[in-house]
This record gives structure tokens, sequence and C-alpha cells, in this order.
């Protein structure tokens, strides 16, 4: 089980940051199915064909799902493939008008023993990369946000 977790506090309210995780869904679904979306049609339970990227040269197919869509606090996406299960997670807590508290998190779930311990042996290698990874894309997506909302 590999589990990275980040706090980032965003500069737009709760509802904003939801409906930009909604767009980025949106985005995602056209990407992969060139079905144009718009944010008022994402919700819970939504599925559809993904390829994750597992290595620099290597894609997989997995079959994605909206697992929560709780507005204006929680979003979950799983990423179903053959060797186990990917969880992205995102929750947000407002902090005034605006302003919010993302904790947002991944989680690889592994579908049996043996894929368990292959990632526990590794796990600790990728650990400060893995930290690395998420502030740049929290930093990204702050990018993001003051473009979209105008700050």
């Amino acid at each position: 089980m590999r589990f990275m977790q980040i706090e980032h506090q965003f500069p737009c309210s709760a509802v904003q940051f939801f409906n930009f995780m909604a767009r980025r869904i949106a985005q995602d679904i056209q990407i992969e199915t060139d079905k144009k979306l718009t944010i008022a049609e994402i919700h819970q339970g939504m599925k559809y064909d993904k390829k994750v990227l597992v290595s620099e040269k290597k894609q997989r197919i997995g079959k994605a799902q909206v697992a929560v869509f709780d507005k204006p606090g929680h979003v979950q996406l799983r990423v179903e493939m053959f060797d186990g299960t990917q969880v992205i997670d995102t929750q947000c807590a407002a902090l005034g008008k605006d302003r919010c508290q993302v904790t947002y998190s991944e989680e690889f779930l592994p579908s049996n023993m043996e894929k368990k311990l292959a990632i526990a042996s590794f796990s600790w290698m990728g650990r400060k990369n893995n930290k690395k990874k998420l502030q740049r894309l929290m930093e990204q997506w702050e990018t993001e946000i003051r473009q979209l909302y105008g700050e």
C-alpha cells in the first residue's frame, strides 16, 4: 500500500475549489473519451476508461469511477487496474469566504499480498520524490485557480 498526502491552502472558496475539481474531471473525461461534459453533468458513480501512466514509458488502461462527489467538500476518484486500485481523494474545508484548506491524497491498494510486499519493500525509496511531486501539483493548481478566479 502506497500512501501520499499533502495539505494546501487555496485562494478561493470551498465551492470554487469544488467547481475547479469538477472541471478537471470533465477535462479528463474529454481527453480519455472525446465526450465533452459540463461540470453540471459530473456526478457520483460516473465511470470511464482512463489511461494511467505507471512509469516513464508504460501506460495502462484502468476503469475510473467518480466514487465520491459531495459538494463542496469531497471528491474521490478510484481507478481499478489489473494489479490494484489507485484512489485519489480530495477533501476541502472553508477557511472563510475566499480561502479553503485542501487535503489531497493518493493511495494504491494492491490486488494481492505479493504486490503488497513488493510495494512495501520499495516504498521508502520514493517518499521524498512523492512529496515534491505533490507540492508541484498543489502549486500548479494554485496557479490555475488564480487565473480562473482572478486573484
